[in-house]
């Protein structure tokens, strides 16, 4: 399981070194130079993957950029691996804000993340703790980014879902019992950077 994960680090910094300039592709619609400006944009460069594990265990979808937490889970809690549910930055950039993960302390327990300090201020003094900061994302829609939906399932088993894809946030509200509470943040979608790479 570990050497998946480390292949999976290993595949997405091979393409991203590869998109920038690959030949025939018109970079006006890759979100990586074109639609970048230093003043205001982070520096993609130094995306990561934030990974989803589904935890059966905590009925609770997990959020992390550690390839660590991710066996830790699979392994530990035989929790299932979703992949790859958005790219984020790992520390401050320009124009980003942290996103801050809580954690539960009920059982099971639920993972909430946000961009709002009052809001995790609000959480935290509902016996909510501190978990880390997830990483950094824009609060607003800027260097070709895009929406992070936050859904809620609201009961005793309490449990959230980020996604980028529309489908899967119409599919948790119509037939999982979820509630749309907005959008998170916004964060840049891995498929932007696969547009014209080749492995080999």
């Amino acid at each position: 399981m570990r050497a998946f994960i480390t292949a999976i680090f290993t595949v997405f910094c091979v393409v991203l070194s590869a998109n920038a300039h690959s030949p025939g592709v018109d970079e006006s619609t890759i979100p990586t130079l074109a639609h970048r400006t230093q003043e205001t944009c982070g520096d993609n460069a130094d995306l990561v993957p934030l990974f989803e594990i589904d935890s059966p265990s905590l009925t609770s979808h997990i959020y992390t950029t550690s390839n660590v937490n991710v066996s830790k889970y699979i392994i530990g809690d035989t929790a299932s691996f979703l992949g790859v549910a958005a790219l984020i930055f790992p520390f401050s950039e320009p124009s980003t804000v942290p996103l801050f993960a809580l954690r539960g302390t009920g059982t099971p327990s639920a993972y909430f993340y946000t961009t709002n300090a009052t809001e995790r201020d609000e959480v935290l003094a509902q016996g909510w703790q501190n978990w880390t900061t997830a990483g950094y994302i824009y609060p607003s829609q800027i260097c070709g980014s895009v929406p992070l939906y936050r859904l809620h399932y609201i009961a005793a088993n309490t449990n959230y879902i980020y996604t980028t894809s529309t489908t899967t946030r119409d599919d948790a509200i119509l037939n999982q019992g979820f509630t749309y509470e907005g959008i998170a943040g916004y964060v840049m979608q891995l498929s932007s950077f696969l547009t014209g790479a080749v492995c080999s």
